[in-house]
């Protein structure tokens, strides 16, 4: 007769884990890396993330040192596979699914020979290399028998090490969702694994029962994960992009529930396939502003667009300031319409802030969020804790310049065009 998983089962895997699952030494900084849905979604396959870790490594471009340089050098470093690389409704599968009745997943040969030599030429060139798991395609919802979900769940854990992999993307879709047991399985293998909640923000840090049951505080997180999504999947639009944006303000209280090894996530960066050049820039700010995960979405094979973006994703100040901890991961500091009061229009224009590892230093994100009209931004110290007195230098993070200096209690910005953004960094001397 089927035994159904209990839930005394369910919380003793819950207790067991939450005391070892947080500190893997992993995710003490945001994960910067790429991913391969944005671009790829379900055609995915070993020949393109093949070619995705060479573009990730050569050295065709020129860092701030005039050395060449590659995206790795900057510290994108983990490589990751998304949905798609199952095979779907395989013979083998029990109850429909694409795991053994031995729990072994069942991948789609044609698309990956070998996912442990694509592991290992990963890492031959520097770079982690990240999995996904719980699948949305042909997901598995099917599984009753606390049998062969114990299997199902043991041997999904033990193929992500014996892959080769580094990471592993977690999403909502199956019913194999308690990221405790995951984390808890994982640690087991003896391979450190960084795990991405792909929970769309319905698992998150605070919650004292659910999947994941976690304070969110400690140093680092308590949380057995070490990101975690805030919002439904972000799509190749600005209004996407800001609303994403919208669902990490809470997180980043006092104290703030995003930190090191656990993160805020948004969602991947849609920078490259926005329609502007002012979209991408305020997108991977405000992803750096918030010390999100900066993780790439666009084809790295097209050449001709990594060096369009290279002022921006190859920025190494707003790399600075995404990777910086100095206590909070930035905050939402105003949200306002110059007409007044909010109106159906929603927010015109917004200001976040994020403190600096060095002098005190303060970094600042305004955008403007409308279609059509200018504005300049009137910004008062004291709203970021300087005293008027204080006399600071200003520091433009995208033309990589001191814009103003000697500058007390307040300044106002130049015009700031639609979608637009600045980006700035405030040195008080």
């Amino acid at each position: 007769m089927p035994r159904k998983i209990s839930t005394i089962t369910l919380l003793l895997v819950t207790s067991a884990a939450l005391s070892t699952a947080i500190d893997n030494g992993i995710g003490l900084r945001p994960p910067m890396g790429w991913r391969s849905w944005n671009s790829f979604g379900g055609a995915i396959d070993q020949t393109i993330m093949t070619s995705i870790v060479n573009r990730m490594t050569e050295k065709i471009r020129t860092g701030r040192n005039g050395n060449p340089t590659s995206l790795a050098d900057l510290g994108y470093l983990n490589c990751g596979i998304d949905d798609n690389w199952q095979e779907c409704w395989s013979p083998l599968g029990v109850n429909g699914s694409f795991h053994t009745r031995n729990g072994d997943p069942i991948i789609a040969r044609d698309q990956f020979p070998s996912l442990k030599n694509l592991t290992d030429y990963g890492h031959s060139k520097g770079l982690k290399m990240g999995w996904y798991m719980n699948n949305c395609i042909c997901k598995e919802t099917n599984f009753h028998d606390e049998i062969y979900i114990e299997k199902h769940m043991q041997k999904s854990a033990e193929a992500v090490a014996l892959n080769g992999f580094d990471s592993v993307k977690l999403d909502g879709c199956g019913q194999f969702r308690n990221l405790t047991w995951w984390a808890k399985l994982l640690n087991e293998t003896g391979r450190p694994i960084m795990i991405e909640n792909c929970h769309w923000g319905q698992t998150v840090p605070g919650q004292t029962d659910g999947d994941a049951p976690c304070t969110g505080l400690g140093f680092p997180s308590d949380c057995p994960y070490n990101f975690f999504r805030t919002s439904f999947d972000i799509k190749a639009t600005f209004n996407s992009m800001f609303a994403n944006l919208q669902s990490v303000a809470k997180f980043g209280g006092d104290p703030p529930l995003s930190r090191p090894g656990s993160w805020a996530y948004p969602d991947m960066l849609e920078v490259g396939r926005l329609l502007t050049s002012a979209e991408d820039r305020t997108h991977f700010a405000a992803w750096c502003i918030v010390s999100a995960p900066l993780i790439l979405g666009y084809d790295l094979n097209d050449i001709a667009m990594t060096e369009h973006l290279w002022p921006i994703i190859g920025n190494e100040d707003a790399i600075k300031v995404n990777q910086a901890w100095a206590g909070h991961p930035g905050r939402l500091v105003k949200s306002w319409d110059p007409a007044g009061p909010l109106g159906p229009n929603g927010i015109v224009l917004q200001i976040w802030s994020k403190p600096l590892e060095e002098n005190n230093d303060l970094a600042i994100l305004i955008i403007n969020n409308t279609t059509e009209v200018e504005y300049t931004v009137f910004v008062n110290f004291t709203d970021y804790g300087i005293a008027p007195s204080t006399s600071v230098t200003i520091y433009d993070i995208y033309q990589h310049r001191d814009v103003a200096s000697g500058v007390a209690a307040n300044f106002t910005t130049d015009m700031i065009k639609p979608h637009d953004c600045r980006f700035l960094i405030l040195k008080p001397e």
